[in-house]
């Protein structure tokens, strides 16, 4: 009997990232946060930022401070950094994003403001975004295989799993 493969899988927490090269499953907590999925159409490289749309105690707060701005700057670029050194061979870079949307309209205006930075941070980069999914409602996990571009979603219920 042939067993079925196993591919590892590596968690990504909120306001970090993951740049990988072998054939690993890159998983994140979406809670009011969102992913950004790497991957090059040709080579099997890839990489996940998890970033939050509303950050801790600002619940309410509708806009977008630059420092949350140029954190979440620095955590793409060095994404990029990182894959491009990981893999110089790729020129067909792509994106999914996957957002999990808080209840609140402030959270959602926050997330507007958020896509507007992600369009031009991905259009310098020369990323071509592929596909945007936003989840209100009950928290998804994400489930992003770099190495075939794969993206899937489920809910997981209100509370993050321990890690």
């Amino acid at each position: 009997m042939i067993k079925p493969e196993v591919i590892p899988e590596r968690t990504v927490s909120a306001d970090n990232l993951a740049v990988v090269t072998d054939d690993v499953t890159l998983v994140a907590y979406l809670s009011g946060t969102f992913a950004l999925c790497f991957y090059d159409a040709v080579h099997e490289s890839g990489g996940l930022v998890h970033l939050r749309i509303v950050p801790p105690g600002r619940v309410q707060e509708p806009d977008v401070t630059d420092t949350t701005l140029a954190t979440d700057l620095l955590l793409l670029d060095r994404c990029m950094v990182d894959l491009r050194a990981a893999e110089p061979r790729a020129h067909h870079w792509q994106a999914k994003l996957v957002a999990h949307l808080p209840e609140h309209d402030a959270g959602r205006q926050r997330f507007v403001s958020m896509r507007a930075l992600l369009d031009a941070f991905l259009r310098d980069a020369d990323v071509k975004l592929v596909s945007v999914d936003e989840y209100p409602g009950a928290p998804v996990v994400v489930r992003f295989r770099p190495s075939m571009g794969q993206v899937r979603t489920n809910a997981f219920g209100p509370v993050q799993p321990a890690s």
